[in-house]
């Protein structure tokens, strides 16, 4: 399972899920954070019929038709959540949560899962999805990014080992005695000497673009804008309601 930190109405939400080993929901727990004590206590045993409602067998689908669109107190903007930008209330917000992250219902988000990396681009028709990634990775946790990002770097790292060993077959072809004058050979082996090195250099330039993908979505998911801080200059700004809040020097910026 994962937890789901957001604020919602200016109230803190923390929402943990637990999976069966297949990756089905099996429970939910939620808090609230600072609420009265009744209101905390109704929300947490609310989570515990929910938990037994998904242990014997009532369908999420079910939950997400039911309390999707409930409208009360609190409710408003959503902070904190890469894909939910606005709930109706508290319910609301936790089952298109839910319903984003465990049935691929983009429709009840306010931004695509894919698009959220800043780095996103097209998706090619006819591309082979990583099924076995897909099968051991939580579609709630990752929202199927790791997948994405795992697929290109292995299939990258298998064309190039692939290529590399063909080459090498033809170095040790091309050194044989008595199939082809010594100069010819010396020839063909200086030629598959360098499209081996091509490959390893296009391979070593993936692998660091890679790199580079991750630090922007792992900086992106802890909610920084990617805009510098017009104090003291750092990249750590985040969004605050209409303003954009520095964590490093607590200045505030865009603020009317």
């Amino acid at each position: 399972g994962y937890t789901q930190k957001a604020v919602v109405g200016g109230h803190k939400v923390y929402l943990t899920t637990g999976e069966y080993e297949d990756g089905r929901i099996g429970e939910i727990f939620i808090d609230m954070h600072k609420e009265g004590a009744a209101f905390r206590s109704l929300m947490n045993n609310f989570a515990i019929a929910i938990s037994l409602g998904l242990q014997y067998g009532v369908p999420l689908e079910e939950y997400v038709d039911a309390f999707t669109f409930t409208r009360f107190e609190p409710a408003g903007l959503v902070q904190g959540n890469e894909t939910i930008k606005n709930a109706t209330s508290v319910l609301d917000y936790i089952f298109r949560e839910l319903a984003v992250s465990y049935l691929a219902r983009n429709d009840l988000a306010h931004v695509e899962p894919g698009d959220v990396s800043s780095t996103a681009m097209g998706k090619a028709e006819g591309t082979p999805a990583a099924t076995e990634a897909a099968r051991i990775v939580s579609r709630g946790f990752t929202r199927g990014q790791l997948v994405g990002r795992i697929g290109p770097r292995g299939g990258a790292s298998a064309a190039t080992g692939t290529a590399i060993s063909a080459m090498q077959r033809d170095v040790a072809n091309a050194f044989r005695p008595g199939d082809a004058p010594t100069g010819l050979s010396i020839e063909k082996s200086q030629t598959v000497e360098t499209t081996t090195m091509s490959y390893a250099t296009d391979g070593a330039l993936a692998l660091k673009t890679e790199i580079h993908i991750d630090r922007v979505t792992e900086a992106r998911l802890q909610g920084y804008e990617g805009e510098a801080c017009g104090e003291c200059g750092n990249f750590t700004l985040v969004r605050n309601g209409t303003c954009l809040k520095c964590n490093t020097c607590g200045g505030t910026s865009g603020c009317s």
